[in-house]
């Protein structure tokens, strides 16, 4: 009995990441139009995510170059100025050799995956912090020794 293309679909919803080259050449041979153009789906979304690995461990250039470090922050800031309101600025520390991936600076990533990565983050992080500086201190000090 012929294996149902939605069961396909299926399978290759469920499957890792890193086992979807597996999963895919068990139905390479299969001549139907529609496993056809879900094999070119997933070799696609296979790609992405070895671009998304490459690229998340280019992020790591620090961690490497500073690497005599125990622990190494990531920041980011938002609302950068008086007119916006406060300066409110994130730090994060991982563990070392941390593989997050889609990790990014907070205004590259939608609203959902930064949710989503929220707890990610959340779970595997050693320390976290955020501090806030109100529109007047920032006009006492200035927005650059604000974001510090």
């Amino acid at each position: 009995m012929e294996i149902r293309i939605t069961d396909i679909k299926n399978e290759l919803e469920l499957t890792d990441p890193e086992h979807l080259d597996d999963t895919l050449n068990k139905y390479r041979n299969d001549a139907r139009a529609g496993v056809i153009k879900l094999i070119k789906k997933y070799d696609l979304e296979k790609q992405k995510h070895l671009q998304e690995i490459k690229r998340t461990g280019l992020m790591k250039f620090y961690e490497y170059r500073y690497r005599e470090y125990t622990y190494i922050c990531g920041i980011d800031e938002v609302g950068r100025g008086p007119l916006a309101g406060p300066v409110v600025a994130g730090a994060v520390i991982l563990p070392r050799d941390c593989n997050i991936l889609y990790i990014n600076d907070s205004k590259q990533l939608s609203e959902k995956k930064r949710e989503e990565l929220y707890d990610e983050i959340m779970e595997q992080a050693i320390a976290v912090g955020v501090g806030s500086i109100p529109p007047a201190k920032i006009d006492e000090i200035n927005i650059l020794q604000a974001t510090y």
